[in-house]
């Protein structure tokens, strides 16, 4: 026999299988993260940033007013018949307590689990929503503020099981600035 007879073709042979391992993978996870990335619905990103920039002043603005008038609040579930109980304090003595709320919960991660309620005001600084329920679990940003937005309280959540309490700054509150 000669040597040519003995050479087998690439294809039979180990090591181009091998080589070639390496770049198809790295081909069908580019293309796989590609398809992912055409065909998922990103809710993180904002489509007017620079009006969103400026708008955080005018947040930092409305957590220094509540810091002055030294708000603070408790979030709870009703313990009866359901729903969100709030109680709003004040250090500030001349505060008059408006007569409704906003609660507005915010997920972190997906827009479409963000809701809103609106508290009554149930006199000495107590609120109430008798419908509307607190979600169970998840990462949640949660804000409080009055109807005319000149104030805010802020604090972050996983669960509702037990009262959470809001504050005026978010960097206590777990927030960020």
């Amino acid at each position: 026999m000669t040597d040519a007879s003995l050479i087998t073709p690439w294809y039979r042979q180990l090591w181009p299988w091998l080589l070639m391992i390496m770049p198809a993978t790295a081909m069908f996870g580019g293309i796989f993260t590609w398809w992912l990335a055409a065909t998922s619905n990103n809710s993180l990103v904002v489509d007017d940033y620079y009006r969103q920039g400026r708008a955080i002043n005018q947040q930092l603005a409305r957590d220094d007013v509540a810091s002055r008038l030294g708000l603070g609040a408790t979030l709870s579930r009703k313990p009866t018949g359901g729903g969100v109980a709030v109680e709003l304090r004040s250090r500030d003595t001349s505060f008059g307590y408006p007569e409704m709320l906003r609660l507005r919960l915010v997920h972190t991660t997906e827009a479409a689990l963000d809701g809103e309620l609106n508290l009554a005001h149930a006199g000495d600084g107590r609120y109430a929503a008798a419908a509307g329920a607190l979600p169970g679990s998840g990462h949640w940003i949660v804000h409080l503020e009055d109807p005319q937005g000149h104030w805010r309280l802020v604090a972050r959540a996983a669960q509702f099981d037990t009262a959470l309490a809001l504050r005026a700054d978010p960097v206590a509150a777990g927030g960020s600035r």
